[in-house]
């Protein structure tokens, strides 16, 4: 029963404090004129190759949860390869306002992973009363660190931006937890001003 509260409290002070969320809102923006949504393919962690494309999947699947249409990343690499757009790797206002055009969305979304833990293990040791080991336990934990920004199309101003951190067991979890936390704090009820 001690090790299992043990445990327990390890794993909750493990998780617990992980989220350190900061966003930034553009106080006059209407965010309920966003219906379209473009998300771009996130900068990935440069030790994962496709941490960046499992974010942008993420951000797609919890937006559209939310009610968004979403333009899906091939569709944006193709057109910015076409229009030579993707050469700049970077989105000035003209570029957003382009892109904004020719895809027929109210916004883009693009960010980058910053941190990228996969699966650390680590071991809790028992002790008796005597001070000696009694056994060990391993726990498994996952941690991800991202920055977002949403430009509006019109302007080309970011009208949003959040970063966030989150763990969990797995890097999907951690993943979901820090993508939710950013997504939820979009504005798109006109109370919530």
């Amino acid at each position: 029963m001690k090790k299992l509260l043990a445990l327990t409290l390890i794993t909750a002070l493990f998780l617990a404090g992980c989220s350190s969320a900061r966003f930034s809102i553009s106080k006059d923006y209407d965010f309920l004129k966003i219906k379209r949504i473009a998300v771009t393919s996130f900068t990935s962690h440069i030790d994962y190759r496709n941490s960046g494309d499992a974010v942008a999947d993420e951000f797609l699947t919890q937006l559209m949860g939310k009610g968004y249409k979403i333009v899906e990343r091939n569709r944006i690499s193709s057109i910015l390869g076409e229009q030579e757009l993707a050469a700049s790797n970077k989105l000035d206002p003209a570029t957003i306002k382009r892109i904004g055009k020719i895809l027929g969305v109210d916004a883009i979304l693009t960010g980058s992973v910053v941190k990228y833990v996969q699966d650390s293990k680590a071991v809790v040791y028992y002790t008796d009363k005597d001070g000696n080991t009694s056994s060990q336990s391993q726990l498994r934990q996952a941690e991800i660190s991202i920055s977002a920004r949403l430009f509006d199309v019109e302007s080309g101003e970011v009208i949003w931006s959040g970063s966030d951190r989150d763990s969990g067991f797995e890097i999907s979890d951690a993943i979901y937890g820090v993508v939710y936390s950013l997504v939820s704090s979009i504005k798109n009820d006109p109370a919530a001003k």
